[in-house]
């Protein structure tokens, strides 16, 4: 492993002017009526969420962006699915959420009204060859590799939450590569952010 890279493992000061722009933009769902026709949900806060309904095999049934709208409302039309687990998703730029529908054998409908999985992504402060990666509302850790764009890796490690947080710092040698990879694996989701340093 090439010691280019300068980590401070301890918690960094807290990035709030990122944390709080974040937050601002998170957005929120709610399930309002699920039966054996229709799956009707609301999105607050919904500029810019993807939204995708797909069965338990992961085929796609719905997709969607809502575009700059600040709320909408949704029904998906369930009568023609077979019997079955399915999930709804909604995804932003710093938040996905995930809910399950379970179609029953005689038609019926259990969605659940909390989310299966939800969680904020990661978000990155980045100034220069600095570059600081902040996740929160973490159980466990998350396993983070940096890579450039030839695939050397520079650094893979498991970092663990402190009270519910990560906060890195690295400092990227632009000499050693225009760009790197920044890879965060968290319960099998994985999000790549490429840094192109100046």
């Amino acid at each position: 492993m090439k010691s280019i890279l300068k980590l401070s493992l301890a918690a960094v000061a807290l990035f709030l002017s990122v944390s709080m722009s974040a937050k601002d933009k998170l957005f929120s769902m709610a399930l309002t009526e699920a039966n054996s026709n229709t799956l009707k949900f609301e999105i607050f806060n919904a500029e810019n969420v993807s939204i995708y309904f797909y069965n338990d095999r992961k085929d796609e049934i719905y997709s969607e962006n809502t575009g700059n709208t600040e709320t909408i409302t949704k029904s998906y039309d369930l009568s023609t699915l077979a019997e079955g687990d399915y999930y709804l998703v909604a995804e932003s730029e710093f938040k996905i959420e995930k809910y399950k529908v379970t179609i029953g054998k005689n038609g019926s409908v259990n969605a659940s009204k909390t989310p299966v999985a939800a969680f904020n992504k990661p978000e990155y402060t980045i100034e220069n060859n600095i570059v600081k990666l902040h996740m929160d509302q973490l159980d466990n850790g998350v396993n983070v590799t940096i890579s450039d764009l030839s695939n050397t890796e520079y650094y893979n490690r498991t970092v663990n939450a402190v009270n519910g947080e990560i906060n890195l710092k690295f400092d990227l040698n632009p000499n050693n590569s225009p760009a790197y990879v920044i890879s965060v694996e968290r319960d099998g989701d994985v999000f790549n952010r490429m840094i192109t340093l100046k």
